[in-house]
């Protein structure tokens, strides 16, 4: 049984990880940091590992790879996610970029097949056009400016040590288990309930992408790890969408007449007027396509939602 490390496995997007692992029939292991919620793994604990794991503690690090000897890591631990909460700047450097250092260099002291490196979209900064992986970069927070980095730090021991890592750079990911303050669980549970949709500007612009479809696109990296190790992959849907169209969609699914109130939340200052991906690139190279366009995604999460709605009370 090939075994895969999971790096902030208890979150959003690595808990839909643990899961589809599971059932592709993996020794699933996780890391994540002491006094994390798992309130996304309680159905999940007797089948995964879980393990408290600092890897901004290189030592420790590399002693627990070395014992364990994964097959595939897929990275997603990541501090300053969520830009409305208050970080120390210390605290997103070494989460994020001394993180990720720690985990290359210990990974290669090890065989690996297949390492990705969750970028994001924050790195190409505001652009024009549609964000093309070969964009100068240009983060305008500390979020986009540490994932920059990394991946650029991923992208350099790739081809010194010819290592096989990948780094996918999702857009605005949506989905089962998604932290609870994000903007389409808020605007989910305010239509079904049926309460005050407080909102920042109708015409901020996402590249929504459903979390199933990211998923499909990490599995054809690993499947093509061989083909494509060292490069750089946008996982978005390449259609642009603004917030006013998101909750729209989600009230007429919902069929909710709840009214939405603009302006009550002050705009992130990086907000701009386009952020779509290219994915002519995952398209041609790996033969991936979102199946899900957001009307579509939104009606299996919301469906999702409506079964599980206890844990977002």
């Amino acid at each position: 049984m090939k075994k895969v490390l999971i790096t902030g496995g208890a979150g959003f997007i690595g808990s839909n990880f643990a899961r589809k692992f599971l059932e592709l029939r993996y020794d699933v292991n996780l890391i994540d940091r002491k006094g994390v919620n798992l309130w996304r793994l309680q159905d999940l604990k007797d089948k995964i590992k879980i393990n408290y794991v600092d890897i901004e503690n290189y030592d420790e690090l590399e002693l627990f790879l070395s014992e364990l000897n994964p097959q595939i890591i897929l990275h997603f631990a990541a501090a300053g996610t969520y830009t409305r909460r208050p970080e120390d700047i210390r605290s997103i450097v070494d989460a994020n970029l001394l993180g990720t250092i720690n985990l290359v260099n210990a990974c290669s002291k090890i065989k690996i097949e297949c390492f990705i490196n969750t970028g994001s979209s924050s790195e190409y900064g505001a652009k024009e056009k549609p964000m093309k992986e070969n964009d100068l970069l240009e983060a305008n927070n500390l979020y986009g400016i540490t994932k920059a980095a990394s991946t650029l730090y991923c992208q350099y021991m790739a081809k010194k040590l010819d290592l096989p890592i990948v780094t996918a750079r999702p857009f605005a990911v949506y989905g089962y288990f998604e932290e609870k303050e994000r903007l389409i669980p808020t605007i989910i549970k305010s239509c079904l309930e049926n309460t005050e949709l407080e909102l920042s500007s109708p015409s901020s612009v996402r590249d929504f992408v459903f979390i199933e479809d990211v998923v499909k696109a990490y599995l054809a990296i690993i499947e093509n790890i061989q083909k494509v190790k060292g490069e750089i992959f946008n996982v978005g849907t390449g259609v642009q969408t603004t917030i006013d169209e998101a909750v729209n969609m989600i009230k007429d699914i919902t069929q909710s007449t709840v009214k939405s109130k603009y302006g009550q939340i002050k705009p992130a200052y990086w907000e701009t007027k386009n952020w779509v991906a290219d994915i002519s690139k995952i398209k041609k190279r790996l033969s991936w396509q979102p199946e899900y366009g957001l009307k579509k995604g939104l009606a299996k999460d919301i469906k999702w939602f409506k079964k599980n709605f206890y844990l977002y009370l």
